[in-house]
C-alpha cells in the first residue's frame, strides 16, 4: 500500500510541475513583445560630462545615461516614459557645474529616434529628427 501510496504522489507531483510549467508559459509571468524604445542620439559638444535625463511633466527625472565630452552615444529612453502620452523634457546635467540645459517639451513615441546636441556653449539643447 505504501508503494502505491508514493508512486501516487510522484505522478501527482510531476503533474503539478507540468501544469505549473504551462501556466509560467503563456499566463501573467510571460513578458510578451511590449512597445519599443526611443532612442536619443546624444552628442556632448561640452567640454563636461553630461548626465541625461527624461523628465515627464510633475513627475521626477529618468536618468537615461551618461555622455562624455566630446562623445556621441545613443541613449534608449524607456517604453514606460514614451508611452503615457505625455511630452518628455529632456535636461543634461553637467559635472561640476550648476547649469541645467533643457530640451523643453518634445513629443516622444515609441520607436522614434531623436538626435539632441549639448552645443559647447552649453545654453540648452537642440532637437531635430533623425534622417530614418
Amino acid at each position: 500500500m505504501t508503494r502505491t501510496h508514493t508512486f501516487t504522489n510522484r505522478v501527482r507531483l510531476i503533474l503539478f510541475a507540468a501544469a505549473a510549467l504551462a501556466a509560467a508559459a503563456c499566463g501573467p509571468f510571460h513578458k510578451g513583445q511590449g512597445p519599443p524604445p526611443a532612442y536619443l542620439i546624444f552628442t556632448n559638444e561640452s567640454l563636461d560630462q553630461a548626465d541625461v535625463y527624461a523628465v515627464l511633466s510633475g513627475n521626477q527625472p529618468i536618468r537615461i545615461g551618461t555622455v562624455a565630452a566630446g562623445r556621441t552615444d545613443t541613449l534608449t529612453v524607456p517604453p514606460e516614459v514614451v508611452t503615457r502620452g505625455e511630452n518628455v523634457n529632456v535636461v543634461a546635467r553637467l559635472l561640476a557645474r550648476s547649469s541645467r540645459p533643457s530640451s523643453g517639451p518634445i513629443p516622444l513615441h515609441p520607436g522614434d529616434r531623436l538626435e539632441v546636441r549639448l552645443p559647447i556653449d552649453q545654453k540648452m539643447l537642440v532637437v531635430l529628427p533623425t534622417g530614418q
